[in-house]
């Protein structure tokens, strides 16, 4: 079983929401941008580089809004075939230069069909991870983050 721990991006324009497309046993899904963190690499930093990497965007990472914990013992989805337990931290984002376009980048997720996105009212419409209580967390955040270097 993999374990590790990922940083996400709720990237919002005009009241949509910035997410990658997935397939999985159970059919299409969607995920907000982001990915595992590197060894000696802030979350933040992680960030600013899957965005680049998945999304060719670059951008600037602002409050904690949400942390998600998962496992899942198997899955049909490749990279987590024989398990994950995974904990995301999902941050506020905005672009650093509002004329860029996102595209499906040069290092993409495995299993990644390209980006949409999403209306924050059409949310209910498609099966978003994370579900839980997105919108409130976005409207609403209660974290803060920190970081030091030894």
């Amino acid at each position: 079983m993999l374990h590790r721990i990922s940083a996400r991006g709720y990237l919002e324009k005009d009241n949509k929401v910035l997410f990658i497309e997935y397939k999985d046993e159970f059919g299409i899904f969607y995920a907000l941008p982001g990915g595992r963190q590197e060894v000696n690499e802030f979350l933040a930093e992680t960030l600013v580089r899957e965005f680049k990497e998945e999304v060719c965007l670059d951008v600037e990472v602002a409050e904690v809004i949400m942390v998600r914990e998962f496992t899942r013992e198997t899955s049909e989805f490749e990279p987590w075939r024989n398990g994950i337990h995974q904990v995301e931290v999902i941050f506020r984002c905005k672009c650093t230069d509002e004329s860029q376009t996102a595209c499906d980048g040069s290092v993409p997720d495995p299993g990644s069909r390209g980006l949409k996105w999403i209306d924050k009212s059409d949310f209910n419409k498609y099966r978003i991870y994370p579900l839980q209580n997105l919108i409130e967390e976005i409207e609403n955040p209660s974290f803060s983050y920190l970081t030091s270097r030894d």
